[in-house]
């Protein structure tokens, strides 16, 4: 924002900096004259800056809004009853007007005028659908503020066909001096016009869902920080068929969202500026080839995160892929999971030191549905940074998992989420020495905690969700007597132990499902022995989501899964 309203200038920049390290150092000098507060991200994450938020003290505010009164700067737009646009003879308005939800019913945009000055329009989330046609009238006017530097609109709640035949954004084309476009809602259609914004640094979609883009992004040569809006399947058919694939601008710096059935990921080789990516690839192995190409030899890339959906890694090229996106010194968020996809990943690939001499960056992993037959810690336990780990439902077939001394010698946070034939955990002396979150949820053949927990002496909670009652009694304490695991995590400042809301309803399903999937089993064919309890466990999770009552349609549900 500051850098899109001109605050921040070329010539600030010193060697090898960019526009947001200038804007950093800004931000760090005003810190250390106490003028605001700065929040710092934690040690070991992995960001652009090094600085998460700020804040302003509420005198320092007051100051600031007085001084900008007095200089004619801002303008905020107060509430009453009856409203009409002042006389055109008024003061006009100052650089900045942002209007909030209860004011967009009741406010009439001001002659042309008195807002010919303006450099910021901000509009608030509506939380009325009433509200709808108030907002189309103010946002209709905005074509008029030809100075506009940035622009953003926090609700277009447009999701209808009719947005799809025609853009209500198409005066934004003519804003030719914006900076930075914030456009927040469902079913933007944005013009083509937007390939003329030629000085345009700043586009945000991120929170919205939807959108339909046109292939002009390439043309806008200034634009450093995209970020692109969440890519999901839903209702709106037309749109999926009508998006058309995106060719992104050379100069990017910041890039979030990219999605490979709607962008060209071998266009990221092309990117030389990169310092944040973010991306989901879908079943396209090549596709995952090329990013991975480009981000592991990038020597600019301060934060990469990358989510992998119905890969599978089966053959020996898969399994070098992966074993290169495991270990790559530039990724450090992952995640790996199978929607659609029903194959095995056998185990996951060795570390070879010799092919990746520089550490693994991975922070933070998450499997979901992938399936692996042999014990993933082997692999996982090697990954010198990383920091949290998922391993959610199906991930692991196996029923014995072991953490070795020595192992995850950086992780705090460990979530085991319906690992449906895990029967024995053990962790080893020297395992695991940071570890400070353990979750546990809906492990129902898991025998008992390890043993390895009483010395882990910074451990500081530990939740146990959805577990067999067995199980949980083994680390209460009941009527005066310990449990046999009592002792093993008593020294745990918080131990949870609870059930989810509608646990109980969702049990029912489960037995139903168990019933339908012995009806329709020979008809069905399981590839390994741990398949059968892993599709039981899928349909009662899908079906409590879903809220499913009559087993007929659950016997509708497992027939056609099937």
């Amino acid at each position: 924002m500051w850098i899109g309203e001109g605050m921040i200038f070329e010539n600030d920049k010193r060697e090898q900096e960019t526009m947001m390290d200038v804007a950093e150092r800004h931000l760090k000098e005003l810190a250390i004259r106490c003028m605001v507060e700065i929040k710092a991200y934690e040690e070991g994450k992995h960001a652009v800056t090094e600085l998460k938020s700020c804040r302003l003290h509420d005198l320092m505010r007051d100051l600031c809004l007085a001084k900008a009164k007095e200089e004619n700067l801002y303008k905020l737009v107060d509430r009453t009853p009856s409203r009409d646009s002042p006389p055109a003879t008024e003061a006009q308005y100052g650089l900045v007007l942002r209007l909030l939800p209860e004011d967009i019913s009741q406010y009439n945009f001001l002659p042309k005028e008195q807002t010919k000055h303006l450099r910021s329009f901000l509009c608030d989330p509506l939380e009325d659908e009433w509200q709808y046609f108030s907002r189309v009238r103010i946002m209709s006017q905005v074509k008029n503020l030809k100075m506009l530097r940035v622009l953003a609109i926090l609700s277009l709640d447009m999701a209808s066909q009719s947005c799809f035949r025609k853009s209500p954004l198409e005066y934004v084309g003519k804003l030719i001096h914006l900076r930075c476009l914030r456009l927040s809602g469902e079913g933007i259609n944005l013009p083509y016009s937007l390939g003329n914004l030629k000085y345009l640094e700043t586009l945000d979609l991120s929170d919205s869902s939807y959108c339909r883009i046109p292939n002009v992004l390439w043309k806008l040569d200034r634009l450093r920080y995209l970020y692109l809006p969440k890519w999901r399947r839903g209702p709106h058919w037309a749109w999926w068929l009508s998006q058309p694939k995106l060719r992104l601008s050379k100069q990017l710096e910041i890039l979030k969202s990219l999605d490979n059935r709607f962008s060209y990921p071998e266009g990221v080789c092309k990117l030389p500026n990169l310092r944040s990516f973010k991306a989901i690839v879908y079943e396209n192995l090549e596709d995952l080839e090329h990013i991975i190409n480009h981000i592991s030899n990038s020597d600019c890339l301060c934060i990469s995160s990358l989510a992998i959906t119905d890969c599978t890694f089966g053959s020996s090229r898969s399994l070098d892929v992966l074993s290169r996106v495991l270990f790559s010194r530039n990724i450090h968020e992952l995640l790996i999971c199978n929607v659609r996809s029903y194959s095995f990943c056998k185990k996951l690939p060795d570390y070879q030191s010799h092919m990746f001499p520089d550490p693994a960056g991975l922070t933070q992993l998450r499997l979901h549905d992938i399936r692996i037959e042999e014990d993933p810690m082997v692999t996982l336990e090697k990954l010198p940074n990383l920091r949290i780990l998922e391993l959610g439902p199906s991930s692991f077939l196996g029923q014995e998992m072991s953490c070795h001394s020595m192992g995850f010698p950086q992780l705090k946070d460990l979530w085991l989420w319906r690992l449906c034939n895990l029967q024995q955990w053990t962790v080893e002396g020297g395992a695991i020495p940071k570890l400070s979150s353990l979750r546990i949820v809906d492990c129902q053949k898991l025998e008992k905690i390890p043993d390895g927990l009483s010395c882990l002496t910074i451990l500081e909670e530990v939740s146990l969700v959805d577990m067999p009652e067995e199980f949980n009694n083994r680390v209460r304490i009941e009527n005066g007597h310990q449990g046999e695991d009592y002792g093993k995590i008593s020294h745990v400042p918080s131990v949870k132990i609870h059930r989810q809301i509608g646990q109980k309803a969702c049990v029912n399903r489960v037995q139903v499902i168990e019933q339908v999937v012995a009806t329709i089993e020979g008809n069905v064919t399981y590839e390994n022995t741990g398949m059968r309890s892993c599709m039981t466990q899928r349909f009662a999770s899908f079906a409590g989501f879903l809220n499913f009552g009559q087993p007929s349609i659950l016997l509708y549900f497992c027939t056609n899964f099937h």
